[in-house]
């Protein structure tokens, strides 16, 4: 006999609709009492279906502004749909906007109290828990300060610790958890991992594969505020970071025009691309695997010595590493193409961009640079942080 599902999505539709013009006082409204009101009418969720099981940890993954979120305060009654149904089978808990319902004036101690309340927690089942709330907040010598003077990680920490006392059959789980320094990152993923061992059903929104890939039984990909994709989680996942390719294809086109560019004009850089070791051309990489880099350029003038360096950036600014053929005592032939072998590819799952110059005996005079000539993505089976893959090992030490 089938398993009944615990939650049932049926032809969800959501649409906000948003006014162009507001009027805030009285006088207004009664001038305006007649005219004509203009609405903009965004549609954030079409026509979503799905099913999930009893103790299914059930992952939702897309591009800001897909409607993750809007789907989630949908299930948790935050917002009501323009059309469709909804039915949910056991108590839910939402860990989304966490904190919403402290009040700033009030100490930490009087917030626990409060939003357990809301939570649905008696007097006496916070009273029983307090110390273990706070303990698991790391905020046990600022329970008597007041909320304002917390930093928003802190209010989120704490937040959280008082969530997960809920007893909830259904927990709907934002990104917004991922808060704080790696430690207590790594608390909230081992209540995850305690919450799927006891039979608890998830649904986890987020942006990071190596979480998703972990926990998540299955996986649904939402773009455009339609589901494009539901199913095994490798293979959706795959399929997601496939379509982010796709609408990136300044990585293997020749550079024509770019914002960020200068120099002499003597040499001009043309493209660069990646190949594995199949000699296949590819923009989705693999931390560990081996890959050459192809840099092409035009000689717009003839040049006695040429230079080429390149580095490399995460989306979010960090300088990754950065080589050049002069710091390396390289010499190049002028008029070929050059190539970078880089073995064990060193970068951690992620998005990725480059930088190009060209030069001579001085790299601040360069022939040609150009900033975000490229960009890549990063796919790794390694579970670890940053953006550098270390090949490690521990030990008991004597």
């Amino acid at each position: 006999m089938r398993e009944e599902p615990i939650i049932k999505v049926k032809n969800l539709t959501k649409v906000f609709e948003l006014p162009h013009e507001r009027y805030s006082t009285m006088k207004q409204h009664f001038v305006n009492f007649f005219r004509q009101k203009y609405v903009e009418k965004l549609k954030a969720l079409d026509n979503v279906s799905f099913e999930i099981k009893k103790g299914e940890f059930f992952g939702i993954i897309g591009p800001n502004g897909s409607g993750k979120s809007t789907l989630l305060k949908i299930l948790a009654q935050i917002f009501q749909p323009t059309s469709g149904q909804i039915e949910i089978t056991g108590t839910l808990s939402p860990f989304i906007e966490l904190g919403v319902g402290f009040n700033p004036e009030l100490s930490a101690r009087d917030n626990v109290f409060l939003n357990a309340a809301v939570l649905g927690l008696s007097k006496k089942e916070t009273e029983d828990r307090f110390d273990e709330i706070i303990k698991f907040s790391e905020l046990e010598e600022f329970v008597d300060q007041k909320l304002k003077n917390f930093s928003s990680g802190m209010q989120v920490r704490l937040a959280f610790s008082i969530a997960i006392q809920a007893q909830a059959d259904i927990l709907l789980v934002d990104e917004v958890l991922a808060v704080g320094d790696a430690a207590f990152q790594q608390k909230c993923f081992e209540v995850f991992r305690t919450l799927k061992k006891v039979g608890k059903t998830i649904i986890f929104v987020s942006h990071q594969f190596n979480a998703v890939e972990d926990f998540c039984d299955r996986v649904a990909l939402l773009h455009d505020g339609r589901i494009r994709s539901i199913g095994e989680t490798e293979e959706v996942v795959r399929k997601y970071q496939q379509m982010t390719l796709a609408k990136r294809s300044d990585t293997v086109k020749e550079i024509t025009t770019v914002d960020k560019r200068w120099g002499t004009g003597e040499v001009r850089f043309k493209s660069i691309k990646i190949y594995d070791e199949n000699s296949s051309e590819v923009s989705l990489l693999k931390s560990g695997q081996n890959y050459s880099f192809i840099l092409d350029y035009t000689l717009k003038k003839r040049v006695d010595k040429l230079n080429v360096g390149i580095g490399v950036y995460s989306v979010q600014g960090a300088y990754c590493f950065g080589v050049n053929t002069k710091m390396d005592g390289y010499g190049l032939d002028v008029g070929r193409a050059v190539e970078l072998q880089i073995d064990s590819f060193p970068l951690n799952e992620g998005e990725y961009y480059y930088n190009v110059v060209f030069f001579g005996d001085e790299e601040t005079q360069p022939y040609d640079w150009v900033g975000e000539a490229g960009r890549f993505v990063v796919e790794s089976d390694f579970l670890q942080r940053g953006v550098v893959v270390l090949k490690y090992r521990w030990k008991n030490s004597n």
